[in-house]
């Protein structure tokens, strides 16, 4: 087939389980459902488009992980992803094949509190995350100072620093990993664009309607209860949109997730269809730098007040910095440019790493790159479970 579409199969028509978005979220949804439903019956698919996919969040993510959070969910989630990728090799190696290598690399967050408001928040974060079996470790100044002696900590009450089960993997590694597992557990990955949804509404269960985004039928959607399937068109040659009949839908559509629920009507609508899925993408810079004379043991660095973060990129002296802008700044962003914004570089990252850590004077850029995360405008956290209406369309973004 000169213009394939499918990664391993013809297009399919019906699928137990369709999910949207083909990176880090979506694959690791597939492949949990593989790893729980071994029945070659039970047929998975996932829908990815590659028009946008070297823009995601996976291709371009730094690949952090940390247990430093406040809320006990974040901390269990990250606990358990933490004991999955430390034994990825073993979970995802297919047959007798060499084990996957993703490249984790050990190495703890460093945070700093340099308010009392900031250090009670610390506290009462870091008691959740013991209480929940964490490794976190607080650092008084001379603490901090006598570990980190290169380091700047004149401004800072009080540090966290994770000890154990944190540190950075290659995403790019790991999903190409759990791609391959998914493939031979049956997994098929379809190259095609979402454009609408098939409907089943209440008063006639046998009756179908399919909308997309120009939809405005909003009377037609608040009867829907049931998502009966996706129309994607495939990415080949004047090819036209096509229905995938599903049990199940889930959105990991990532930065596109918010558009994706809109062609449900979700946010489009009265009632339950006035609230939006509040997932937006948003333009994240990432610096590669080289600094010769910054130690190698310099922990993952962030900076909770400027939104500052520097984690090493190997074992030498080259290392991934940026910024997470605040919500306001973020508001007032233009997202969609990815141009690489080297202004932010040199006006408000640089100058925290060097009053940080002075050995930075020196760096120097060796590459830089735009992304983008998916990002719940609302509260920024991550939106998982099923629609209060559409009850077989489930939730899985806004883990930017």
């Amino acid at each position: 087939m000169k213009h394939g579409t499918l990664d391993n199969e013809v297009f399919p028509y019906r699928a137990e389980i369709v999910i949207i978005g083909g990176g880090l979220t979506g694959s690791s949804t597939a492949f949990w459902l593989k790893e729980r439903f071994r029945d070659e019956d039970f047929k998975v698919v996932v829908v990815e488009n590659n028009d946008v996919f070297t823009k995601s969040s996976t291709m371009l993510s730094t690949g952090g992980i940390t247990q430093q959070f406040s809320i006990p969910e974040f901390v269990d989630m990250s606990l358990f992803t933490t004991e999955f990728l430390r034994h990825a090799g073993e979970h995802l190696r297919i047959l007798d094949s060499e084990q996957p290598d993703i490249n984790f690399f050990p190495t703890g967050y460093l945070r700093f509190a340099k308010t009392e408001e900031e250090v009670e928040t610390m506290r009462s974060a870091w008691k959740v995350q013991i209480e929940r079996g964490a490794k976190v470790q607080l650092l008084s100044k001379d603490e901090l100072a006598e570990m980190y002696p290169y380091m700047n900590v004149d401004d800072v009450l009080l540090a966290s620093l994770g000890v154990e089960n944190e540190g950075t993997i290659d995403t790019w590694q790991l999903l190409s990993a759990i791609r391959e597992k998914n493939i031979t557990l049956g997994v098929q990955y379809v190259k095609g664009e979402v454009e609408g949804f098939q409907f089943e509404r209440q008063r006639a269960s046998s009756e179908v309607h399919a909308f997309g985004d120009d939809a405005t039928a909003d009377e037609n959607k608040l009867r829907a209860q049931r998502l009966s399937g996706v129309l994607v068109r495939p990415q080949m040659n004047d090819a036209t949109a096509r229905p995938i009949r599903a049990h199940l839908i889930v959105n990991a559509a990532g930065p596109w997730a918010g558009n994706v629920a809109k062609m449900a009507g979700i946010g489009k609508g009265s009632g339950l269809l006035a609230v939006p899925v509040p997932v937006q993408p948003r333009k994240r810079d990432v610096f590669v730098v080289y600094a010769p004379d910054v130690p190698v043991d310099l922990p993952f660095l962030v900076d909770s007040t400027t939104g500052v973060y520097c984690r090493q990129s190997d074992c030498g002296h080259t290392f991934l910095v940026g910024r997470t802008p605040s919500k306001e700044e973020d508001a007032k962003r233009n997202h969609e440019s990815l141009e690489v914004d080297y202004d932010d570089f040199y006006q408000n990252i640089w100058p925290v790493l060097t009053d940080r850590v002075p050995g930075f004077q020196t760096a120097k850029i060796k590459n830089a790159w735009s992304g983008y995360q998916d990002v719940n405008t609302f509260d920024d956290a991550p939106i998982i479970g099923e629609h209060p209406l559409y009850t077989n369309l489930h939730m899985m973004c806004g883990f930017g």
